[in-house]
């Protein structure tokens, strides 16, 4: 079978021919220091890095990582340059470090999603960009975006699903406690308090 390993620093596709799960998309794990200056709650990077699982039918069928471009938000680098057409039916899952702002999230009400109707697009985010609004969030969600914060659980399926390293994880400090309940609150009033605590397991 043909594996395509997406490198994680670049949109460079190499491909090997190895045995495995057919169709599996497998990629290069990041390294510890990556994965805090980028999620770290008690970081301010000027970077955003996003983290994306695919899933078809319950299985996972391709995962990756990688930061914005000098042109592009993280966001439009993968509608432009990961996504792909058998895809079209999955459910796609981000774990990205800040929340979409107010014109990627346009991009994908009016571009990805209106080209991609059959797509479950479930966004994790870490921090809370000053340029993303209640109002555009709220419409993510009446287009059927599962939008949440990612709480220290999905921290630490980031660091055993994206990161290469045999260190533990180390649980959240009191900054990071009260970075994530601020963000919360934000999107509780963003959505009303609605369906806020629900998570996906795969």
């Amino acid at each position: 079978m043909k594996l395509i390993i997406l490198d994680c620093q670049s949109l460079t596709r190499k491909e090997i021919q190895l045995h495995g799960t057919p169709g599996f998309t497998r990629m290069i794990p990041m390294s510890p220091q990556i994965f805090k200056s980028h999620y770290g709650l008690d970081t301010d990077p000027p970077a955003t890095h996003l983290c994306f699982e695919v899933y078809n039918q319950g299985n996972q069928i391709a995962s990756g990582h990688f930061t914005n471009s000098d042109e592009e938000h993280a966001e439009e680098v993968f509608i432009g340059e990961r996504f792909r057409d058998e895809w079209k039916n999955c459910t796609i899952v981000w774990y990205i470090s800040w929340s979409p702002c107010d014109n990627c999230i346009q991009i994908l009400l009016n571009n990805f999603l209106s080209r991609n109707p059959l797509v479950k697009l479930q966004i994790n985010f870490a921090k809370l960009h000053r340029q993303t609004s209640k109002w555009n969030v709220r419409m993510l969600y009446q287009r059927g975006v599962r939008i949440r914060v990612m709480d220290q659980q999905d921290f630490h399926r980031c660091w055993t699903r994206f990161v290469e390293t045999e260190e533990r994880f180390v649980g959240w400090n009191m900054i990071m406690y009260r970075n994530y309940h601020q963000a919360f609150q934000w999107l509780c009033e963003a959505l009303s308090r609605q369906n806020l605590c629900y998570r996906y397991y795969f």
